[in-house]
């Protein structure tokens, strides 16, 4: 009995040594700890038969040799304002005001890392120099010329490009700036538009759209149709009571041939048109040219207008051939002579006149002369040299051509005809001894041969004056023939 208490003892008291050792735990150098088992009473311990467990250590790595460590960074320099001269070029006063300019100069704390600076356009300050400025090779400096002062602040801005940091933008605060704009510009108040009453009834516009006069021009002595075409304009009213009216003013030679100069077309809408005609007529002796006539407009309602229109005036023309003297009978190679006469006796000149010979058997067909113009009242000739290609009849004709006072190209033509005869043969050989004179061998005294040959130069001589003088009186008495016609025309 007193062995079994005494095993029991021994038991409890290594359990309380063993209780008393695991409350404390058990650590390596650099070594974290386990958490213990919860401790055992000292009956379960003894019913067991087991001890408590131990706690296990933790084996920590040692660190690497070849790792770098991470350098801490440097504060690289960058340049800094360190003080700025503004030096006034327009200025009014000593203060840096609105709209005027100067010179800034800025100064720099490592100013050595500056290569280049550029005014930045915040729209307080403008320069005329936006590009890049270049610092001086010593540096420490820049200067921006012509600044100009645009109010509203005073904080001027530029960018740097430096050699340690790239561009960095700045800024300074100029004192001698004002904060505001002490002088802005007034601006320009935009007037604002009258409403227009829109009227309650918008009468058109009356005009004279078109007239016509039957053709390019009207021709002297003759009566003619004018027409006019009326047209209205947009509106929202009708006219009333419209007028056309006719004003020759001082102009001479034209009138109406029947019919009122006034005309009454009563009422017309907004965009419609109406045609009025009237028939005139002008006079025989008028100048040629072109007439101008005011056609006045008038309405109850509506306002008055005058259009002016012209029309070309021209005299009828009276260009004719009067008069062809062609050779009747003509031998081949006999050279005859054509001569053609011809009158202006219009009031308008006939311009650019040309005379051409065409026909069959002409040996010399295709002639022409240019005559030029020809006056009015004007009368001339031109003449043509006429000869046979072969025997038989010469059928031609002379075409005259000209421009009319119209511009427009008209013609003239006249006939002629001409016998061919064979050349003529007496059968008598000069040179035959039996036809000539003795006498004229003979040395005796008498009249020579070259006497002989005046005389007969002389009678030719007669005979040709004879010839012009008949031709001259012929010419004559036509012309004075025409003029009496004239005078009963």
């Amino acid at each position: 009995m007193k062995q079994s208490i005494k095993r029991i003892s021994a038991v409890l008291a290594m359990a309380m040594a063993l209780s008393a050792f695991s409350a404390f735990g058990v650590f390596a150098e650099g070594e974290s700890t386990a958490p213990a088992s919860a401790p055992q009473s000292a009956v379960q311990q003894a019913e067991s038969g087991s001890t408590a467990p131990t706690a296990t250590p933790t084996v920590t790595p040692a660190p690497d040799p070849t790792e770098v460590p991470t350098p801490e960074p440097t504060e690289v320099p960058v340049a800094q304002v360190g003080s700025y001269d503004i030096s006034l070029v327009d200025g009014r006063d000593n203060l840096w005001d609105w709209d005027e300019r100067a010179n800034v100069t800025i100064h720099f704390t490592n100013g050595e890392t500056v290569s280049s600076a550029r005014l930045v356009n915040n729209g307080t300050f403008a320069a005329d120099n936006y590009g890049t400025v270049d610092v001086p090779a010593s540096g420490g400096s820049i200067t921006f010329s012509n600044v100009r002062y645009n109010g509203g602040g005073n904080i001027l801005q530029f960018e740097l490009t430096t050699t340690t940091a790239g561009v960095v933008t700045q800024s300074i605060t100029i004192a001698q700036c004002m904060d505001v704009n002490p002088n802005p510009p007034e601006p320009t108040p935009t007037p604002e538009p009258v409403p227009t009453e829109k009227p309650e009834y918008d009468y058109p516009k009356i005009l004279v759209k078109d007239f016509s006069f039957g053709g390019n021009s009207v021709e002297a002595g003759k009566e003619f149709t004018l027409e006019l075409t009326l047209f209205t304009t947009s509106g929202n009213a009708n006219l009333q009571d419209v007028m056309v009216g006719l004003n020759f003013g001082e102009l001479k030679g034209v009138s109406l041939a029947s019919g009122s100069m006034n005309t009454y077309v009563g009422e017309m809408a907004p965009n419609t048109t109406k045609t009025i005609s009237y028939k005139m007529i002008t006079d025989a002796a008028i100048e040629p040219g072109a007439i101008s006539i005011n056609v006045n407009l008038t309405s109850k309602n509506g306002e008055a207008a005058t259009a002016p229109i012209s029309i070309p005036v021209t005299q009828p023309e009276r260009f004719d051939i009067t008069n062809m003297e062609a050779p009747e009978t003509i031998m081949m190679g006999e050279e005859g002579y054509l001569s053609v006469t011809f009158v202006n006796k219009g009031k308008s000149a006939i311009n650019n006149l040309s005379a051409e010979i065409q026909g069959e058997n002409l040996a010399n067909p295709g002639q022409s002369q240019f005559l030029g113009n020809i006056a009015a009242g004007t009368e001339n000739s031109v003449d043509f040299s006429v000869m046979a290609a072969a025997e038989g009849t010469i059928n031609g004709k002379v075409i005259l051509s000209y421009e009319d006072a119209k511009g427009e190209v008209k013609t003239l033509e006249k006939e002629f005809s001409c016998t061919v005869e064979p050349m003529m043969d007496m059968g008598i050989d000069p040179m035959d001894p039996g036809m000539m004179d003795p006498t004229m061998t003979e040395t005796a005294p008498g009249m020579p041969i070259w006497g002989w040959a005046l005389i007969v130069v002389g009678v030719v001589a007669v005979v040709v004056v004879v010839v012009v003088v008949i031709k001259k009186k012929q010419k004559a008495k036509k012309l004075a023939q025409l003029e009496d016609e004239d005078e009963d025309i």
